[in-house]
């Protein structure tokens, strides 16, 4: 508007000039010269630019680096709290690991007794013992003057068991006349029942302390896989479930590996993330005492 006004005043004053008789004065034309907004990229700052990425990469990590932190620190301590002891039995969790409750067909059948054995465990009925049998061979169930008594045996030990399911001996080694177990059986003489234990020989005994050997193995009716009934499939279905010690799960979900190939992935970005973190603030911290340091000596 004054650059206008100028232009103005200096037309009048040529026009009042040349009235006058005199000679018009040369003036400069005044432009009305706007200073165009310059096109120039603005410095780069990388101390800031660090500063921004150093907090959002901080942010993104903040939650999976505290749980790697507590997750780490309650694997190193698993076994004096326990952690490996205990079983996890959600039904989540085993799908996630692509475990199924999977029911035997076949189990020891002896009196009135059912012993099967699943997974985990070994169940006698609808019972689950407290010490699982592994691999049974036999099962026999010795119903004399001296009481009742179920007999378990694997490949190298005699387990005696009270119809129960609580564990009364087990016989190993020395204690037994054989060093290899291959069968168990029972033999009924006499309206009296013996058990049969086949190794190297067959031995009998009534008691289960006292053995004598038997010329005539044929009469023992040895212990055999049978088809499980349907009433026992029922009883053996809730002790079928899988379970996984809650360390290993800690290790999983400490690694990422309980979710998969995204999950280890995640867990790699973390580890990425920490050395960023710890790049960039070593270079902050660094150029910071450099800028005070200089400003100290001016």
């Amino acid at each position: 508007m004054r650059d206008q006004n100028a232009l103005r005043a200096d037309e009048v004053q040529d026009l009042r000039s040349s009235a006058l008789g005199e000679a018009p004065v040369k003036r400069k034309a005044v432009v009305n010269a706007l200073k165009k907004p310059s096109t120039s990229k603005p410095k780069l700052n990388v101390s800031m630019l660090l500063r921004k990425w150093h907090q959002r990469i901080g942010l993104f990590a903040f939650i999976f680096m505290g749980w790697l932190g507590f997750s780490g620190v309650l694997l190193n301590q698993s076994v004096s709290m326990g952690l490996d002891a205990i079983r996890v039995n959600s039904i989540v969790l085993m799908s996630m690991y692509g475990l199924h409750a999977e029911v035997p067909e076949s189990g020891f059948r002896s009196g009135d007794h059912w012993l099967v054995t699943t997974t985990e465990n070994t169940v006698l009925d609808d019972i689950a013992l407290e010490q699982h049998i592994a691999s049974p061979l036999g099962f026999v169930d010795v119903n004399n003057s001296l009481g009742e008594i179920l007999y378990v045996a694997t490949s190298d030990k005699l387990t005696l068991l009270s119809p129960e399911g609580a564990v009364i001996e087990e016989q190993s080694g020395y204690m037994l006349p054989v060093g290899h177990i291959r069968s168990l059986g029972l033999l009924e003489r006499d309206g009296r029942s013996y058990l049969a234990l086949q190794g190297e020989n067959t031995y009998i005994t009534e008691d289960g302390l006292t053995w004598n050997e038997l010329d005539s193995p044929d009469q023992v009716t040895w212990s055999a896989l049978a088809n499980l009934s349907d009433e026992a499939k029922t009883d053996v279905e809730p002790f079928s479930h899988p379970t996984v010690a809650l360390e290993q799960v800690l290790i999983d979900l400490h690694s990422g590996r309980l979710f998969g190939a995204m999950g280890t992935t995640l867990i790699n970005f973390v580890g990425v993330a920490a050395v960023l973190l710890s790049i960039t603030g070593v270079w902050m911290t660094w150029r910071t005492n450099r800028m005070r340091n200089s400003r100290q000596k001016k």
